[in-house]
Order: structure tokens, then sequence, then C-alpha cells
């Protein structure tokens, strides 16, 4: 496993631990705006990429011909973004279990639940992290956090990323669509 597996499969068990500590009945809520975040950096891609290629070019004076440094300023701009989305939902109110109805199963089922609730969620911040770099071309390579070339275990990984596994965007709120019916059912 070379470094930039290590560092993100370090954030996923981060997060995952965080889930396994939070419940699977608040961490279900997570996963809603996660995949909501990433359906709608996905969705509006194009035109975050022309607002900001734009301001990075007006504000910073970034010209054509750095396409190193605006990359690295896409990337922070996608990655910040995120962030702040997937922060927000972990330091706000959330949907929690009990919202959907029903009792937070008990040890041992309610751990392992959380547990594989925390992993996804690890999973998509982690992988949604990945992708912003490997789309703007691995720009953190120039502080020496990343070092390419990926291996084949990175390359492998690089196409199992979140933005990476749908065509579309769509398919991302179809299970928060179905998580969505079951709150309102009750």
């Amino acid at each position: 496993m070379g470094p930039i597996e290590v560092i993100y499969s370090t954030i996923a068990i981060m997060i995952a631990l965080v889930g396994v500590a939070r419940g699977y009945a608040r961490e279900l809520g997570n996963t809603l705006v996660i995949m909501a975040a990433i359906f709608l950096l996905t969705f509006q891609e194009s035109l975050i990429l022309n607002l900001f290629s734009r301001t990075g070019q007006r504000v910073f004076s970034i010209a054509g011909d750095q396409s190193d440094l605006l990359n690295f300023f896409l990337s922070t701009v996608f990655t910040l973004l995120f962030i702040s989305i997937v922060f927000a939902s972990y330091s706000g109110r959330v949907f929690a279990f009990a919202s959907f109805g029903g009792r937070p199963a008990g040890p041992p089922h309610g751990l392992i639940i959380s547990l594989l609730v925390g992993l996804l969620n690890g999973y998509l911040i982690a992988g949604t992290l990945w992708y912003y770099q490997d789309k703007f071309n691995y720009p953190l390579q120039r502080f020496g956090l990343i070092r390419l070339p990926l291996t084949a275990t990175g390359e492998a990984i690089v196409e199992l990323l979140p933005q990476r596994i749908f065509d579309s965007p769509v398919y991302w709120m179809v299970p928060v669509a179905v998580l969505l019916i079951f709150l309102v059912r009750g």
C-alpha cells in the first residue's frame, strides 16, 4: 500500500470509528447529507469549475499557462466545499433513527450496523476527497504529501471511488430518496 492509500484509508477508518461512537441511528442522517453533497457537487461540477476558474484568474492572477496552480486552486475549492458540508452535517442536527420509527438494535447487532454505516460514510468521505485529488492531477504532490505514480492497488482503488461508480450523479439521490420516504412515512 502506497502513501496515498494510507492517507485515505486512515481518513476512512477514523470516520468509521466516529460512526461506531455515534451509533448508526445518527450516522444514517449523515449518510443522507454526504450522498446529497456528492450529488450536488457532481451535478453542478461544470458550473463550479467555470465560476472558480474565473475567480482564480481574476482574484489570484492565475494565468492559463499555470495549470498546476489552477488545478491546486480548484481541488482546494471542491475539497473545502465538500468538507464544509460534511462538517455541518456532523455538527448540526441530523435525521436520527428514531425519526424513522422503531428502536435501535442492541449489542452486538447495533455495533456491527454502526460499524458498517461508519465504514460507508468513511468510504464516501475519503473516496470523494481522493476523487478531487485524482480529478485535478494530484496537486498535493507539490507539497510532498502524495507521491506518484500510484501503486497497482492505488490504481485499482481509483476506479472504485464514489463518483466513478455511477455514470450519472442522479443515482446518488436514489438511496437518499428511499431513506427520506421512510422518514416521511414514519
